[in-house]
């Protein structure tokens, strides 16, 4: 019974989720690497119509890897920059109240509690930062070194599967290629809804006269990977932006900018993704995240959406006994529209 891949699975997912709590910064770049190379892998086939294996595969990694490291590059600088320059127009108001013209005192008040929140914000952001570096570094090392080495492991991996479930060992096999399946559809699925998203909001960026359009647009991209949050990240130098071009009028342009990208991506473009690897509804995938978050922090963020595939499908194979034929079909079908993609 110890051996069965029902109790195996599931031994195999609290290992995981004790190890992501205890070890984070080992873990979850370990787990990044694995999405970041998911990622590649899109890029990477479409250049293997026209250039060699090994070409596609070292342009992908370049495209992919540089423009992730074009926005983490100018994400902080264009951030402090911009906060410095609002927090000095607020400061030029709170003197200008002083002068010929006074301004309400709750208005005055309002401004100087806002300027002793972004300077104690800013100070918390530093110590954070300057306390994490060095963690910050070795988890940046692991997501590079397990992006660049996740093709020789893939085999490596699906080798060893055999010896993860000794016992009624086909089942334990299928249950796992179909769960990385669901993954890889996932997340080379979201690759396409992240650029729409990105394409749209450096074009409205652009359009509107704000500033920063394409950084603003390969943020999004970016970001769009993270679920729910990474609205949040790409909203920040959004908004400053639009506020220090416009000001209280490119504040609103700027939120319209996000709240049609996020409501074109759930509404349209992310169903059909999540309907297709995940099939829940999306109340349940916002529940879980925002509960896997609570749990794991950051990781809990990443992590989430691959859990849930995980459970279910253990759920299917394990426990609803959908798998066997049912399930086999549903595997050869996946891998029958990959070989047609490709």
């Amino acid at each position: 019974m110890f051996l069965k891949p029902s109790f195996l699975g599931l031994v195999y997912l609290a290992l995981f989720f004790a190890l992501i709590k205890l070890t984070p910064f080992i873990i979850t770049p370990l787990f990044l690497g694995l999405f970041l190379a998911t990622i590649i892998n899109v890029p990477e086939r479409m250049f293997a119509k026209k250039l060699s294996p090994r070409w596609s595969k070292i342009l992908a990694n370049v495209l992919v890897i540089g423009i992730i490291l074009y926005a983490l590059g100018n994400f902080f600088p264009i951030v402090i920059n911009q906060g410095r320059a609002i927090f000095t127009s607020l400061q030029d108001i709170e003197i200008y109240s002083q002068g010929e013209i006074e301004l309400p005192q709750w208005i005055v008040d309002i401004i100087n509690n806002l300027n002793q929140y972004l300077s104690d914000f800013a100070l918390t952001l530093l110590n954070n930062v300057i306390s994490y570096t060095p963690s910050a570094l070795i988890a940046a090392i692991l997501v590079i070194v397990t992006t660049i080495s996740i093709g020789s492991l893939k085999s490596e991996i699906s080798k060893s599967i055999v010896n993860l479930f000794p016992v009624d060992t086909e089942k334990g096999i299928s249950f796992a290629k179909k769960t990385f399946k669901d993954f890889e559809n996932f997340v080379q699925g979201q690759f396409f809804v992240a650029a729409f998203v990105g394409l749209f909001v450096g074009i409205s960026v652009y359009v509107t006269g704000i500033s920063g359009g394409f950084f603003l647009g390969v943020l999004a991209w970016v970001t769009n990977f993270i679920p729910y949050l990474g609205v949040i990240i790409s909203a920040i130098p959004l908004l400053m932006l639009a506020y220090s071009a416009k000001g209280l009028i490119g504040l609103l342009i700027g939120i319209i900018i996000l709240v049609l990208a996020n409501q074109i991506e759930v509404w349209i473009l992310s169903p059909r993704i999540q309907s297709r690897s995940l099939k829940l509804h999306w109340f349940v995938i916002l529940v879980s995240i925002l509960l896997f978050g609570q749990l794991f922090s950051f990781a809990g963020v990443l992590i989430a959406l691959p859990s849930i595939m995980y459970i279910k499908n253990y759920w299917d194979f394990f426990v609803t006994k959908k798998s066997g034929i049912d399930m086999q079909k549903e595997l050869v079908v996946d891998t029958e529209e990959e070989k047609e993609e490709e």
